[in-house]
């Protein structure tokens, strides 16, 4: 009965060391992170951001240096009165080894867009040029390991996106021929995402 005893308590110590050295091991390497962001702020019926909660999704590819530092690049979707494409570099950084850390992530790159929506409608008349622009989006907040393989990852950040809209004016228009009107944005973005590795 202690031989079994004894046996059982040294596999499942050879166990414990295993796992550990198996998550261990995991530490670099390719990752995914899928993100869906909401980018709140106070709605601007005069900018080509109106609303006063935006929709935005994410993927990231990227390499894993270490536990604490990873490096990847992006593209998403974000809708404003139009779509816009964001091309950027991720730079992220977790605290701890554990199961619970604090993370920090910069974000930076382009935004693409090209279309012809009316989006000042009233305001301005004739032939409308949207497009894109620089995007810069610090974020903190924490990561919890699902398992092995699966993160989740709940940030809250300072968005900042440039966009312009150049307009070819109807003739007769007090403004001139053509008008560009730029869209500042300057809100906060509250994200939820999972992390694949």
């Amino acid at each position: 009965m202690k031989h079994i005893l004894l046996t059982s308590c040294l596999f499942l110590a050879f166990s414990v060391i295993a796992q550990e050295e198996r998550i261990t091991k995991k530490t670099e390497g390719w990752y995914n992170l899928t993100q869906m962001s909401f980018i709140i702020g106070e709605e601007n019926a005069s900018s080509a951001a109106k609303s006063n909660m935006i929709p935005s999704v994410v993927t990231i590819n990227g390499f894993r240096m270490s536990e604490h530092v990873s490096m990847g690049l992006g593209v998403g979707l974000t809708s404003y009165s139009y779509i816009v494409f964001p091309v950027f570099a991720d730079l992220r950084f977790t605290f701890l080894k554990e199961n619970l850390s604090p993370v920090l992530a910069l974000k930076g790159g382009y935004s693409i867009a090209k279309n012809s929506k009316e989006i000042f409608p009233g305001q301005y008349s004739g032939d409308y040029k949207n497009s894109g622009g620089g995007l810069f989006n610090p974020e903190f907040g924490f990561k919890v390991m699902m398992t092995e393989r699966v993160d989740f990852l709940l940030t809250l950040g300072y968005y900042y996106q440039h966009l312009k809209t150049e307009i070819n004016n109807s003739p007769g228009s007090s403004y001139g021929m053509r008008h560009d009107r730029i869209t500042e944005i300057n809100r906060l973005s509250f994200t939820i995402g999972f992390l694949f590795k």
